[in-house]
């Protein structure tokens, strides 16, 4: 989607606020901002220990299996995952650390670890041999210190999801006829890691099979039991984001490419048996008529870029510099009118000083802003080059239809433009060349919702389906494995990827709110931007909606990766809203996205994901697993499921309808999903359509306007966002907010027993806003610290407020807890007529505190 930021919406206005308020918050008083350091690997303490929540050791009571939906382990019991994520080195903690890291862990009230990117390095930071030709060798060491993680681990209670391919370079692991290993140019043509190819290419298969032979059938010293046959094995992902719908074939090297075209030949072959029924499937050829586009582009984000024109017509764009989001840098030519179902041929000629991908797309002038049928890149080199592209206009309206081109992702730097047109007719036949008989019949750029382009989406997403089929037999047969299952995250692929999931153990996505965008070379530590801003302010309720939208009926459901990043100055709200949405929503788990490391005792934030010394984050862990693990925050009461035909699933996806599209045109306004629990099945006739069970109804309330979010449950309480300055009153609990600089707190009550809040003896209050190391060298808009992240110790926002609670209890003490969970000092309190208050703020230097029944 690519709308145009509206001034009025909550994201812009609570963005002007920020940036008013800028000054005031740099220059907030000392004394509000104070060093919270979490211990990095001793356990939690008091209250805040949530170990307690752990079966141990994991998997006593049998296999986690799925039954109604859910996961269950052995004895049919449901089973939640509250989890993060180890990558790369962290994997391999030594024997003493992984001790220690188990019991912090499961004292946080996680209860599962992903084991991820082992794969894409050698000895000391990935699972392969150092100082071997070829990574096609486990190091001895590494796996060792894996064995043993994983068995302290399972000690405490936490189970294990084993990733097999993330991030391995197959051309590392073994030689490729082409040479592939010594030509760094044609690997730069490569997908990342082989990526969407590896499903299709045969041996990148036969090399992820005795990858996966290898790790899961290796017995752990530790607990006796190999990997497939390991009860404490919950998960088992055969990829990471990865789907065979993504791949660009025109842009892979000769002998990918000729590969992926010889089957999609013979796919052809197969379902028309003879030139004559493919041209009468393809057809259509239309003459083309006179152009549509007016003499004049618009633009989006000019400052980004200057654009020009010259005496013999050729358009001149030099860009200066790239937005923080790539749609923020737009050429665009508005008012269209396309004829519904009618071709139209788009052609140009163009250049670019450097090698550059210019994405060029028509669609609808006006929310939802869907695509009407063209979605492509045109790959522009240092020489020009000519482009056509048809299509069939799809989903049109009079006048509101624009064609586009997005020139905020890159690089700086020059390209020029002649020639455009955009003219009803053209042919979406066999082109000069092509022969079916011969096998050089060529694939679309991208998915289109033309005939060749509904084929080739249908030939890839039945390969991969098939793919995913025989992996999944292979392991399970073959290798034995008892864990549950998926091939990716169902989002790749969309709506044909959430089909093929569907046919999995459960289904999983991925999301991050304001990922850091690299603008102009990938990763580059000094150079990214994040847009700051809050996602309590996002009005079409941020990630949530596109996670839930994947949501396959009868099937378990997880987001394995799942972060707010650093240094965003709003990460505190991430576990109080992910974790109290996914239980509304019913989810099976959430795994956020990484832990960080195991050194655990710098003291300071150390990159955009790391949780193990982010304090915003780390002291919400324990409010989370008791809203969601301990089911503090109850499901919605109604339900609503999407069916799509499964027989529609090719022409959906050929039209680029995401899944939260189909949702939409079914009728469904993204606030409902606050309501009522999403699922979406394969079945029926005609249009994906809803359907309503239940009164709808939870105990979630998000004023998007107001940039506000609660939960009002019996057992836990929050307020997330704009709620200083005021007083929230949630069932049997006040929150009376003072001003900060930000106009923004976070701010938990939980039961520690599961009771009713008024009938609790024990509970934990968390209260946050700001978090970030010291001396962090921000820009002056706030949406970047370059590589200057500070130094120890990480300093916390005091939020200041009066807390009032009904409570049953005749004595009552409040106390402030250290970063262990610790008691401190007793915070003044007054209870009196069943109404216990009190006031916290930064002079007690804590995110905690504890109210007991003294």
């Amino acid at each position: 989607m690519i709308p145009q930021l509206n001034p009025r919406s909550s994201v812009a206005r609570f963005a002007l606020v920020a940036m008013t308020l800028l000054a005031v918050a740099t220059a907030a008083r000392a004394e509000e901002m104070f060093p919270f350091v979490m211990p990095g690997l001793e356990p939690n303490r008091g209250v805040t220990d949530m170990s307690w929540l752990n079966d141990m050791p994991a998997g006593q009571n049998g296999f986690v299996r799925t039954k109604d939906g859910h996961f269950v382990d052995g004895r049919g019991k449901r089973i939640k995952f509250l989890a993060t994520n180890f990558t790369f080195g962290s994997a391999f903690p030594d024997h003493d650390t992984a001790d220690k890291l188990a019991a912090r862990l499961a004292s946080l009230g996680i209860n599962c670890i992903r084991f991820h990117h082992m794969d894409n390095q050698t000895a000391p930071r990935g699972i392969w041999k150092n100082g071997t030709p070829k990574k096609n060798e486990f190091d001895p060491d590494q796996l060792d210190r894996l064995d043993y993680f994983i068995a302290a681990l399972k000690k405490h209670g936490v189970y294990a999801n084993i990733n097999l391919h993330v991030s391995r370079n197959y051309w590392e692991g073994e030689d490729f006829p082409d040479g592939l290993a010594n030509d760094r140019e044609r690997r730069e043509k490569l997908p990342h890691y082989g990526k969407g190819l590896d499903k299709i290419n045969d041996q990148m298969i036969r090399m992820q099979r005795e990858y996966a032979r290898a790790l899961l059938t290796h017995v752990n010293p530790y607990t006796k039991t190999a990997y497939a046959a390991e009860p404490c094995v919950a998960i088992v992902e055969i990829n990471n984001e990865n789907s065979l719908l993504q791949l660009k074939v025109p842009a892979l090297p000769d002998y990918y490419r000729d590969d992926v075209l010889k089957k999609w030949n013979a796919w052809l072959k197969a379902r028309y048996g003879s030139a004559e029924k493919l041209l009468a499937a393809w057809g259509g050829r239309e003459e083309l008529g006179a152009d549509l586009l007016p003499g004049k582009c618009s633009t989006q984000g000019g400052e980004n870029f200057q654009i020009s024109k010259d005496a013999s017509g050729e358009t001149r764009v030099v860009v200066k510099k790239l937005p923080a989001i790539s749609w923020h840098a737009q050429l665009h030519w508005t008012g269209l009118t396309l004829e519904e179902g009618k071709l139209h041929t788009v052609e140009f000629s163009a250049r670019s000083d450097v090698p550059r991908k210019l994405p060029l797309s028509v669609r609808l002038q006006k929310t939802d802003w869907h695509n009407c049928g063209l979605n492509e890149d045109a790959e522009l080199t240092p020489q020009w080059k000519n482009f056509s592209f048809t299509f069939r206009a799809a989903r049109v309206e009079p006048g509101s239809v624009r064609f586009d081109f997005v020139i905020g992702d890159g690089p700086v730097g020059e390209f020029r433009l002649k020639d455009l047109t955009l003219r009803p007719g053209g042919s979406l036949g066999l082109r000069a060349g092509e022969s079916l008989d011969n096998g050089t019949v060529g694939a679309p750029r991208a998915l289109v919702p033309t005939p060749r382009g509904l084929d080739w989406t249908r030939f890839l997403a039945e390969t991969e389906r098939a793919y995913t089929d025989g992996m999944r037999t292979f392991l399970k047969k073959e290798l034995g494995v008892r864990a549950n299952i998926i091939d990716t995250q169902a989002s790749y692929g969309e709506i044909a990827g959430t089909y093929r999931e569907s046919f999995n153990d459960y289904v999983d996505m991925h999301a991050y709110w304001q990922h850091p965008r690299f603008p102009r070379r990938p990763w580059d530590p000094k150079d990214w931007l994040i847009p700051n801003t809050p996602m309590v302010a996002a009005k079409d309720t941020g990630n949530f909606a596109r996670l839930a939208a994947h949501r396959v009926t009868g099937k378990a459901f997880t987001v394995s990766e799942y972060d707010h990043p650093a240094p965003s100055h709003y990460a505190a709200e991430m576990f109080p809203m992910i974790a109290s949405f996914a239980a509304m929503q019913d989810w099976d788990g959430f795994f956020q996205f990484d832990w960080g490391g195991t050194n655990g005792a710098d003291g300071k934030i150390n990159g955009y994901f790391s949780l193990q010394q982010h304090p915003g984050k780390l002291a919400f862990l324990p409010a989370a697993a008791l809203m969601f693990r301990l089911g503090e925050v109850a499901p919605a009461r109604g339900a609503m499921r999407l069916s799509i035909p499964a027989d529609e699933v090719v022409r959906l996806t050929s039209e680029n309808i995401s899944m939260t599209a189909a949702w939409k045109k079914a009728g469904v306004e993204m606030d409902e999903l606050l309501k009522r629990r999403a699922s979406v099945s394969f079945s029926g006739s005609g249009e994906p359509a809803v359907a309503r069970q239940g009164r709808a109804g939870s105990q979630l309330g998000w004023d998007a306007d107001a940039a506000l979010y609660t939960v009002d449950a019996p057992a836990a309480k929050a307020v997330v966002g704009r709620c200083t300055g005021k007083t929230t009153k949630l069932g049997g609990a006040e929150f009376a907010v003072k001003t900060n600089a930000r106009d923004f707190a976070v701010l938990t009550l939980n039961t520690a027993d599961g009771k009713p809040l008024a009938q609790s003896r024990r509970l934990l209050l968390v209260a946050a806003g700001n978090v970030e190391n010291t001396g962090m060298g921000w820009n002056d808009e706030h949406t970047t610290v370059s590589n200057k992240w500070g130094s120890a110790p990480t300093v916390c926002e005091g939020i200041g407020a009066k807390v009032t609670l009904d409570t049953k209890l005749k004595t009552a003490k409040v106390f402030a807890l250290d970063g262990s969970g610790a008691r401190g000092g007793e915070v003044p309190s007054m209870l009196a007529d069943g109404r216990l208050s009190f006031e916290i703020g930064p002079q007690f230097k804590t995110l905690w505190y504890e109210i007991a029944a003294e």
